[in-house]
């Protein structure tokens, strides 16, 4: 069999083909990267022509035969590491150590054949071994010059001590969560823990190298810490080796002298601190109970010493501190001194710092000393006194800030409230003036069916409108109040848009406007959505683009589906060619009670609250809405709706269903007592429930309603339609004494407020009250019907 092409081809890598016979290795065939990685002067025939076996001393070739065995045994993958002869020397040795992958490829009748992948890691098997001897080396010497080692892993916080570390200060040969053992075990004394913490940190964060002054164990030995961070490609810290040398007796000496003399320059500061920016890192000259830095510490970093300060000083000197880099270049730029004076809160005296600069680079200041001083009682207290002062004005000038902010914003909403009122009283009385001079030309026309028709669909178009801006005063107060609640089902958005599409068509079409709508993208997933507030966004939005849209124009109604996840995320849009909105009024379309100054907008009647609702909508929905426009050339409103999906497969059943199947229904034999104080009311409730064949009582007042109830029996009355404003006893209190009545029969005669009092507090009024359900004045006869038809038996 040929095996040119597995070694040739498949790997990419120097290799053999073996044979394994009779317990024998013999090479059958090697490819011409082979030669060259066992660092050989021979030929391909004559490495071929000698005994493959030879090259290993006995330990390595059984090791070899091992593998190869283990590989035909289990047919799996076998590394191993195996030293070699060679053959020629051309390389200044005699061995090599070679790393063998070694893969079955057949099974023959008397043996099998090997495939082996090779790489020569010579080099590096020295190059250990070369380390280990320095180490070894390097640890007999540490014991000689009073040196502990160690060496800590950056990604376990893992220490491993030295021989010595182990033998005199108690550790184990392996110290997790380091450094909180070694704390808790008194090595470092307790007033130096957070010091040793903090330089532990800084190694985390990536610190090159670290050096302190610390004693060691319970007798305070003193001893010099240092640390050598060893960083990976990605300069990310992997490990720290650390050092302690004992500190001598003379250099002991020369610290004491130091700090003696130090000391009695300093007799005037609080404290004094030597901030090194090329080490980064602050020596402790005389430590001060402000900034609370150990003493003799060289490893508080100047991060740490800047952020101390910054939590003290004034807030309108922070700037100039809140960065090292800064602080380098600009806070000597005028001055090799600058001062900071700040009341400390703790122990509430006057503090100066100042800050020397002692040596400049290319970079900026490279050393500088610190000194910390408290200000003499005398001068404190008149820093009080004007510091009290300036605390006066300012919140002084923030109050009359505040207060005329506030006056301000008062007159902008009563001048809003005002025009809304102005806007109110002409709207109103629009609708209200075609209902009344069309009804007096229809009766004086009754004659002319056809005039009377028209002006009948005059009437109930102008009623409706009245209606519309009822209701968005209703749902205003709703929204205000928090009670508007979200009711989502079951439904598909496509569905939505059609819906809204087919509901407006008919006036888009009347004023000629081209009509577009595109929900190609929207998809077939069934959501959760309130349908009734997402018809009430989206036909607010049609409303205007046909009301703004001059005849002729196109609208644009979009749907997309854009992202499918644990949530759907959908991008509704509507866009018209109309006369667009200012970049002055776009700033104010959402406020209450704003509506643009224009002609076409003065003629188009609504509250100036329709935005203001569509947002505050949106925003229960948790979704965002957007305007773009440009006066003269229209707008576009984008809305991006977050739904979930529903839990139930069946879409929500459409209220227009329901109301048909109301409608269709025989009600003959059903009796329904009405109650209202006002005639016209009981008329019109009467001739409407008349014609679907209902049989009607009334009564004029709650009494009247509650006596009737009284004298009759179980079956009598059906249902009871119940105002709530009557005089005497109201409908609220006859409810609740028709739910008390001691004939069970009689006390669960479904009772449906039929009121003018149309606000959220009125409905959970009526409903406390015992009532069955509520239906705000004016109505429609297919709402009435559906309501009734809901709490009657089917």
């Amino acid at each position: 069999m040929d095996y040119s092409d597995i070694i040739q081809d498949r790997f990419a890598e120097p290799a053999a083909i073996l044979s394994y016979k009779d317990g024998t290795v013999s090479v059958m065939e090697i490819n011409s990267r082979y030669i060259p990685e066992l660092w050989m002067n021979v030929s391909e025939e004559d490495y071929l022509g000698a005994n493959f076996q030879k090259s290993y001393d006995d330990e390595n070739l059984k090791l070899f035969k091992n593998a190869v065995e283990k590989c035909i045994e289990t047919g799996e993958d076998q590394t191993v590491e195996t030293w070699r002869s060679l053959f020629s020397d051309c390389c200044g040795y005699d061995k090599i150590c070679l790393l063998s992958r070694l893969i079955l490829v057949e099974k023959t009748g008397d043996g099998a054949v090997i495939y082996e992948g090779i790489r020569n890691i010579s080099n590096e098997k020295r190059a250990q071994e070369t380390l280990t001897d320095i180490e070894y080396r390097y640890k007999a010497a540490s014991e000689q010059i009073n040196i502990y080692n160690w060496e800590y892993d950056v990604a376990t916080k893992e220490m491993r001590p030295c021989y010595r570390c182990m033998r005199d200060l108690g550790l184990p040969a392996l110290v997790t969560n380091y450094p909180e053992p070694a704390i808790d075990a008194g090595i470092f004394p307790p007033d130096y823990a957070d010091m040793y913490r903090d330089m532990m940190r800084r190694i985390d964060e990536g610190a090159p190298e670290l050096e302190a002054d610390i004693p060691l164990t319970v007798g305070r030995v003193p001893f010099r810490v240092k640390y050598t961070t060893e960083f990976n490609e990605q300069g990310d810290p992997v490990k720290a080796f650390g050092s302690a040398t004992l500190i001598s007796e003379t250099e002991l000496g020369h610290i004491k002298l130091d700090n003696q003399i130090i000391g009695t320059l300093a007799e005037g500061y609080a404290g004094i601190y030597l901030a090194d920016f090329i080490k980064d890192e602050v020596q402790v000259i005389k430590a001060d109970d402000i900034l609370n830095i150990a003493p003799g510490s060289r490893c508080t970093d100047l991060a740490t010493a800047i952020r101390m300060i910054l939590e003290r000083i004034d807030s309108d000197e922070k700037g100039l501190l809140s960065d090292i880099d800064h602080v380098r270049v600009e806070l000597f730029r005028d001055s090799d001194i600058r001062e900071f004076v700040y009341k400390d809160e703790g122990t509430d005296r006057w503090v100066r710092i100042a800050a020397h600069q002692m040596e400049k680079g290319s970079l900026g200041t490279e050393r500088m000393l610190v000194t910390v001083s408290v200000i003499d009682d005398v001068r404190a207290q008149k820093m009080d006194a004007d510091r009290l002062i300036a605390a006066q004005k300012n919140e002084l000038e923030d109050r009359q800030v505040k207060l005329l902010k506030a006056i301000d914003e008062a007159n902008r909403a009563n001048k809003a409230k005002t025009e809304f009122f102005s806007n109110m009283s002409h709207d109103i009385r629009t609708p209200m003036n075609a209902i009344t001079g069309f009804s007096r030309l229809a009766k004086d026309e009754i004659d002319d069916r056809k005039h009377v028709e028209d002006y009948l669909d005059k009437i109930v178009s102008a009623g409706d409108h009245l209606m519309s801006l009822i209701n968005d005063i209703l749902d205003m107060s709703r929204i205000e109040s928090g009670k508007m609640e979200l009711s989502p089902v079951p439904v598909r958005i496509k569905d939505l848009i059609a819906n809204c599409a087919d509901m407006i068509r008919v006036k888009m079409d009347e004023k000629k406007l081209d009509f577009i709508v595109n929900t190609s993208e929207a998809g077939d997933d069934i959501v959760a959505c309130d349908k009734l507030r997402f018809d009430q966004v989206v036909l607010n939005l049609l409303s205007n683009a046909y009301k703004f849209t001059p005849e002729g124009g196109k609208v644009f109604l979009e749907a997309a589906l854009k992202e499918r996840k644990d949530r759907f995320i959908y991008e509704i849009r509507v866009r018209d060619t109309g006369i667009g909105m200012s970049a002055e009024y776009k700033d104010h379309i959402w406020e209450a009670f704003t509506r643009e100054n224009s002609t076409i907008v003065n003629e188009t009647q609504g509250t100036g609250l329709g935005m203001l609702i569509v947002r505050n909508i949106v925003d229960m929905m948790h979704g965002n809405i957007e305007l773009i426009t440009e006066k003269g050339k229209g707008s576009e409103f984008i809305i991006t709706l977050p739904l979930e999906p529903s839990a139930e497969t069946g879409l929500a059943a459409e209220t227009d269903t329901k109301a048909t199947d109301a409608m269709n229904r025989k009600y003959t034999g059903v009796t329904v007592l009405v109650v209202d104080d006002t005639p016209l009311n009981l008329k019109l409730a009467e001739r409407i429930l008349e014609t679907f064949d209902f049989t009607v009582k009334k009564a004029e007042s709650g009494v009247a309603a509650l006596d009737m109830v009284k004298a009759s029996a179980p079956g009598d009355i059906d249902l009871i339609l119940m105002d709530v404003c009557m005089p005497v006893m109201d409908g609220l209190e006859t409810t609740a004494k028709i739910r008390e009545l001691d004939n069970a029969g009689l006390a669960r005669i479904p009772i449906i407020a039929m009121t003018a009092n149309a606000f959220e507090t009125d409905v959970e009024a009526a409903l406390g009250a015992g009532m069955n359900a509520h239906i705000a004045k004016p109505f429609k006869k297919e709402d009435l019907i559906a309501t009734i038809s809901a709490y009657l038996p089917e």
